[in-house]
């Protein structure tokens, strides 16, 4: 399943150099960037679901992402996805993203964009997203925002999750989140329940599984989807 948070899309790393000189001037005294760090993910999944549709089955997909503090309280995030249903009904995707993250008091905030290129066919759009994330005791709740400016479109969402240790390397991640498309059509609920494994310091193990229900008019062209899928991620 595609999970991204709204850190999203754009440029690769050789990009990140160009926006690590500009965004200082905005960040105030602290401008010094931190030491980078970089994440690399592969992944299946039965299905690749996303905001209530199913756009392909059996799912190859592998992320590539570097992170940094710009200054106290402002970190930026780049990065590359690429996905391949091997088993059709949808054709391949690169996502190229970047996002900047910040704090308002217990208030996290992600300002993003994505841009969306289909090798098969040529095609492509860009996508800015706004994300807001707080806590209510045990329950991290979260807002995401997003405008399609090729597509015309707007996109909403509204997630609940939360997360209990099994053991000193295992634990349970528990979420469910509903979409709206354009304000005014409901797209589906979804629940995921995900076991992450702590392999070494530096590399975890995924499984999830997951149940998408279509609402309003996704109803009539969308069943329900019992999906599940695995990852690997390895940071430096």
């Amino acid at each position: 399943m595609k999970i991204r948070q709204i850190i999203a899309k754009t440029l690769k790393l050789l990009g990140c150099t160009t926006i690590l000189a500009l965004v200082p001037a905005f960040a105030g005294e602290q401008s010094t960037a931190e030491e980078i760090g970089a994440e690399v993910s592969v992944g299946y999944d039965t299905d690749y679901v996303f905001r209530g549709t199913l756009l392909g089955e059996d799912l190859l997909w592998s992320d590539v992402n570097v992170s940094t503090t710009l200054s106290d309280g402002l970190d930026l995030g780049v990065g590359v996805w690429y996905a391949n249903p091997t088993g059709g009904g949808g054709g391949d995707e690169l996502d190229i993203y970047a996002g900047l993250t910040t704090a308002l008091g217990d208030m996290s905030v992600d300002l993003g964009g994505t841009y969306y290129y289909y090798p098969v066919d040529g095609g492509n759009t860009l996508e800015f997203g706004l994300g807001l994330g707080t806590s209510a005791g045990p329950i991290d709740l979260s807002l995401g925002i997003y405008y399609d400016i090729d597509l015309e479109s707007a996109y909403y969402e509204v997630g609940a999750s939360t997360s209990f240790d099994l053991t000193d390397t295992m634990a349970v991640d528990v979420g469910a989140n509903i979409g709206d498309a354009d304000g005014d059509t409901l797209t589906a609920l979804t629940f995921t329940v995900g076991i992450p494994i702590t392999l070494t310091d530096t590399a975890s193990l995924s499984p999830y599984l997951g149940v998408m229900i279509p609402l309003d008019d996704f109803e009539d062209t969308t069943d329900d989807t019992i999906f599940s899928g695995l990852s690997l991620t390895v940071g430096f």
